[in-house]
C-alpha cells in the first residue's frame, strides 16, 4: 500500500461547537478515527498570568509569550514547534525562523525528493511569510480578505477536488477560513457559524470523495488529519488566554479503516507535523528539535 496524508485546517473552529453541531463528515471521522484536545501553551504576552476577566491563568512551566492568533497557530501546525522556536508570535510574522524550522511539506520533500507535495489555502499570509514554503510542488494561494473567505473557501474546495482527481500528491495541506471570519463578526454560537461549519464539512466530504474515486485508491492508504489553530470567545475574537481561545483539537483517521473513535489523552498542534511525516515513513530526527510527537494511530 502507498501511504498518503492529507492535513485539513479549519480556522477558528471550537471543538465544543464541533461536538454540538456534529456535521456529517467530521462526525464520521470522529467515530472512526482517534482524536484529542489540548490547551495552547501561550496567550497574550501581557496576560500570561492573568486571564481575560482578571482571573489567574496557569499556562504551565513552559508559558510562551504569544497571542492565540492564526499566525502562531498555523506556524506551529506547519513546523511542529511552538512560537518560541519558529518565531511567529502574532499575525505580523515579524521575525519567523522558517529556515531552521520549515513546514512539514518541505521537510518531507527534503527527506524524500520522490514525494509530491501540495498546499491549498485561502489565507495568503501563509505563503507570503513562508509558513508554507516555495519548494512545495503545488501551491494554490488565494486572498480571502480580498475575495471574502466564503468565496475563497469555495474556490479552494473546487481546486482541491480537481487536484486529488487529476494529480498524485503524497502529502497535502488544505485550509478553510470562513469559520474564523464568521466567529470574529458574530461569535461561534450564531446560525451563521453553524452554516459555515456545515459548508466546510461539505467541502471536506467532496475532497474525500475525490480521493476515494481515484483509480489508484485501492492501492493507497490515506491518513486524514483535521485541526484548528485556536478557538474563540463566546462573543467572538481571540488572542488571550481563556480556555475557549486556547483549546485546540486534532482528529486523525484513515479512510476505509475503523480506528475505534477513541479519545487520546492529548493531541497538540505541534503533533501534526511529526504525525504526517511518520505516516509517510519519515522519522523526525533529534536535530530537527521538534516539540511534537507522532500521535498513536
Amino acid at each position: 500500500m502507498k501511504d498518503k496524508v492529507l492535513v485539513v485546517g479549519m480556522d477558528g473552529l471550537r471543538f465544543d461547537r464541533l461536538l454540538a453541531l456534529r456535521p456529517k463528515v467530521l462526525g464520521e471521522l470522529l467515530d472512526t478515527g482517534v482524536h484529542g484536545t489540548s490547551l495552547l501553551p501561550y496567550g497574550e504576552a501581557e496576560a500570561v498570568s492573568t486571564g481575560t476577566k482578571g482571573e489567574v491563568v496557569r499556562l504551565g512551566e513552559r508559558a510562551i509569550a504569544s497571542r492565540t492568533d492564526s499566525g502562531p497557530g498555523w506556524s506551529s501546525i506547519a513546523t511542529g514547534v511552538w512560537p518560541d522556536k519558529h518565531g511567529v508570535v502574532d499575525n505580523s510574522f515579524t521575525a519567523p525562523d522558517f529556515a531552521k524550522y520549515p513546514d512539514f511539506l518541505t521537510r518531507a520533500k527534503r527527506a524524500d525528493p520522490s514525494l509530491t507535495t501540495s498546499a491549498l489555502f485561502s489565507w495568503a499570509a501563509l505563503a507570503e511569510h513562508g509558513a508554507f514554503g516555495p519548494k512545495i510542488d503545488t501551491r494554490v494561494v488565494l486572498d480571502g480578505f480580498a475575495i471574502t473567505f466564503t468565496e475563497g473557501d469555495r474556490q479552494i474546495a473546487d481546486a482541491a477536488e480537481r487536484h486529488f482527481a487529476e494529480q498524485d500528491p503524497d502529502l497535502s495541506f488544505v485550509y478553510f477560513g470562513d469559520t474564523d471570519e464568521v466567529a470574529h463578526r458574530l461569535g461561534p454560537h450564531c446560525p451563521e457559524y453553524t452554516d459555515a461549519l456545515h459548508t466546510q464539512d461539505n467541502y471536506l466530504g467532496r475532497v474525500l470523495t475525490s480521493i476515494k474515486n481515484r483509480p489508484s485508491y485501492p492501492a493507497e492508504r490515506w491518513t486524514i488529519l483535521v485541526t484548528t489553530d485556536h478557538g474563540h470567545l463566546d462573543e467572538g475574537g481571540h488572542g488571550g488566554v481563556s480556555p475557549e481561545e486556547r483549546t485546540t483539537f486534532v482528529i486523525a483517521a484513515r479512510l476505509g479503516e475503523n480506528l475505534g473513535g477513541r479519545r487520546l489523552p492529548e493531541a497538540r498542534l505541534v503533533d501534526i507535523a511529526p504525525t504526517a511525516l511518520t505516516q509517510l515513513g519519515i522519522t523526525p530526527t533529534p536535530a530537527w528539535n521538534l516539540d511534537g510527537h507522532p500521535l498513536p494511530l
